[in-house]
């Protein structure tokens, strides 16, 4: 009986002395914080500026009648697609003969008339060489020299020379224009308007049909002077349309040399193939990168931590948080530039690091 006593009591030291010991081990881990932390390598930096754009027609053609006339038919309207040489409309040809037969008369009465004046003038030019002779030996006065002189010039000649040229032009378009009745597309693309109805009068203050090239268009944004020393031609800038489900990137094309004087922006342009989904007028979103550091060293920004006197971010050195003062650089939101301080290889905690100090015991439970 004493035996078995004695064995249950060594039995029950065992048991305790196992679990005090666990005990002390479960102590032991809670003594550790947890943490993440990332190694540090270079990285390309940069801001990412979010400009709103607005999409325009690469090509805008306002498409008129070589002279002004009456609209006898129309075979487009808006939204069409339409091919370079297709009929758009067709003028009135009894109305542009009418125009024709009027700037032939015009025509002819000016030749008729610069015909007159030239003998007149001829005629004029006899008289002075005359009139000159007389003057010179004082049989006529200064002002009668100078009247005939006056009568000889060859000013109202060239005036009635001008009017024949002008004549000539007037009556070679009405011609032209009877023979181009029907006025073809000069580009291939999409009818954006039509201003005019059958019977109406076509003139050049009111073109009858506009035309956009649809195979590509400009988005146009601003920019202050804070950045535009940043941002040249050849970028590379992303572009989202969302009501045209498009998101792509695309080449900065051009980057005005002065600023608007009624918005004080720099107007960028970039121009994109259009597959016929994006349409002049719609909104655009573009992301556009500025302050590009290459290859720099950074960390995430919620791991510095700053007081009044400095910034420092705490490593990972085995089992243990070390301190570590740094100097920092751009801050992009995300990342921010480590200048000095820390090299590449380091262990940084990024998350964790509001509970611990210098020497904290820690343990990385994920991270590089």
């Amino acid at each position: 009986m004493k035996k078995i006593l004695t064995l249950l009591l060594v039995t029950a030291f065992i048991l305790t002395g196992c679990g005090a010991s666990q005990e002390a081990n479960t102590d032991e881990e809670e003594a550790y914080t947890a943490v993440e932390a990332e190694t540090l390598k270079p990285m390309d930096l940069y801001t990412e500026n979010l400009m709103t754009a607005k999409v325009f027609a690469d090509k805008d053609v306002f498409v008129i009648p070589l002279m002004a006339g009456k609209v006898e038919k129309i075979n487009v309207k808006v939204g069409d697609k339409v091919k370079k040489d297709d009929v758009l409309f067709v003028m009135d040809k009894n109305d542009i003969e009418k125009q024709v037969n009027q700037a032939y008369t015009a025509y002819e009465a000016a030749k008729a008339g610069f015909e007159v004046n030239e003998t007149q003038i001829q005629s004029a030019k006899d008289n002075f060489e005359r009139v000159k002779k007389l003057y010179e030996e004082g049989a006529v006065t200064e002002t009668q020299y100078e009247q005939a002189k006056l009568a000889a010039s060859d000013e109202s000649l060239e005036a009635a020379r001008m009017g024949v040229e002008q004549a000539r032009v007037a009556y070679s378009n009405a011609v032209s224009m009877l023979e181009n009745a029907e006025v073809k597309a000069p580009i291939s693309g999409v009818v954006s308007s039509v201003n005019i109805v059958e019977g109406e009068y076509a003139t050049s203050s009111n073109p009858p049909v506009t035309i956009v090239d649809s195979d590509s268009i400009t988005v146009e944004f601003g920019i202050s002077a804070s950045i535009v020393n940043q941002v040249k031609m050849g970028d590379v800038a992303e572009v989202e349309i969302s009501s045209a489900d498009f998101k792509k990137e695309a080449v900065i094309n051009s980057v005005s040399s002065s600023a608007d004087i009624m918005t004080n922006l720099y107007t960028v342009s970039i121009v994109l193939e259009n597959d016929g989904t994006i349409k002049p007028g719609m909104f655009a979103k573009v992301y556009l990168k500025t302050d590009k550091t290459d290859n720099a060293l950074a960390v995430r920004t919620e791991a510095v931590k700053e007081t009044e006197d400095k910034k420092f971010v705490f490593t990972a050195e085995g089992d243990k948080a070390v301190e570590k003062e740094v100097s920092t650089g751009l801050d992009t939101g995300a990342y921010i530039e480590i200048k000095s301080g820390l090299s590449e290889g380091d262990k940084v905690i990024v998350k964790g690091q509001d509970y611990i100090s210098d020497g904290s015991k820690i343990k990385v439970v994920r991270g590089e």
